[in-house]
């Protein structure tokens, strides 16, 4: 069995009406790429962050799924809060999608945090790569219109909303993404229509001080109300504000370990192992995912008060 033949199918059948499945891209380290999927966090941070990562999903299948993410958390005083970019590579057996948004949240001193209300705009691009169909009459090539040909692509554009609630020990957020559920037509009866998902999320943070450690549990909560919810429970250990290290679950698919070290104080690598518990356990090696996170400031001097001389001026 390979992974082309089992979710050839899947998709194939899915696609030749509406599919209707989870869409949005997942990440066992939601903890470390949150404005990935909640346009609220935007500005909550005291400083520019960027994120890279990457996700090799089911490692041992032809043409498991990979995914590559790229944002950026912009905090902006003079918009009393912060904009964003969030960019998203992901590619399943023969089909890919890369989409890319850019958003603004408000952020709101409310009580011993902040409160961001953020919107995104998000432009998908979905298409086929070269297809190597096989189809039940044995042949490589069909009339069938709701087979997709190797080539085809469509755009969408989406909203996505998210309500972030941030403080020293702990943060909350609620957001929702594909708000307009887009549909995408690809010819004959193969079109594609976005479903809206939602996310639910927290974490707090328990500081140890005589052991210079900082426990974190997380959980994460995600459906588009036709499939099953997906629970993401983590627990991170930091130690001595270095050295990263936590268990994760998530039902119905993997138990992950995680490990990250924080290189310079500006910067933090993280991984990830997912081990398959589901019914692709057989089957799969099971998923790697890396983060890569930087932030920095840009400080402008104040001017200095007074008169200046050029000396073509004087």
């Amino acid at each position: 069995m390979t992974l082309r033949i089992f979710l050839s199918t899947a998709l194939l059948t899915g696609l030749s009406g509406v599919a209707m499945a989870q869409q949005d891209v997942q990440f066992t380290q939601y903890y470390h790429n949150t404005i990935g999927f909640n346009p609220g966090v935007a500005g909550s941070n005291d400083a520019i962050c960027l994120n890279v990562g990457h996700r090799s999903q089911w490692v041992g299948f032809d043409n498991a799924p990979t995914t590559q993410n790229i944002n950026a958390d912009i905090p902006l005083s003079v918009l009393h809060g912060g904009l964003l970019l969030n960019i998203v590579n992901d590619q399943i057996g023969f089909f890919q999608d890369i989409s890319a948004a850019i958003g603004y949240a408000y952020q709101l001193d409310l009580g011993p945090g902040t409160l961001g209300l953020g919107l995104s705009v998000d432009f998908r691009n979905k298409n086929v790569k070269t297809a190597q169909w096989i189809y039940p009459d044995g042949t490589a090539g069909s009339s069938d219109p709701s087979v997709l040909r190797g080539g085809m692509t469509a755009m969408t554009p989406e909203l996505n909303f998210g309500a972030y609630y941030n403080t020293d020990l702990w943060y909350a957020g609620l957001s929702t993404s594909r708000l307009l559920q887009s549909e995408a037509n690809f010819g004959g009866a193969a079109r594609y229509k976005s479903k809206m998902h939602y996310y639910l999320t927290g974490g707090y943070h328990l500081s140890i001080p005589d052991y210079q450690l900082v426990l974190t549990p997380t959980i994460l909560l995600k459906s588009d109300l036709n499939s099953n919810v997906s629970v993401d429970l983590n627990v991170n250990a930091l130690l001595q504000d270095k050295i990263y290290g936590g268990l994760g679950y998530r039902n119905q698919d993997a138990i992950s370990l995680m490990a990250g070290y924080q290189i310079l104080p500006s910067l933090r690598l993280a991984y990830s192992y997912d081990i398959t518990t589901s019914a692709l356990s057989g089957y799969s090696a099971g998923s790697h995912e890396i983060f890569l996170n930087y932030c920095f400031n840009i400080e402008i001097p104040e001017p200095i008060p007074g008169s200046y001389r050029n000396v073509r001026f004087l």
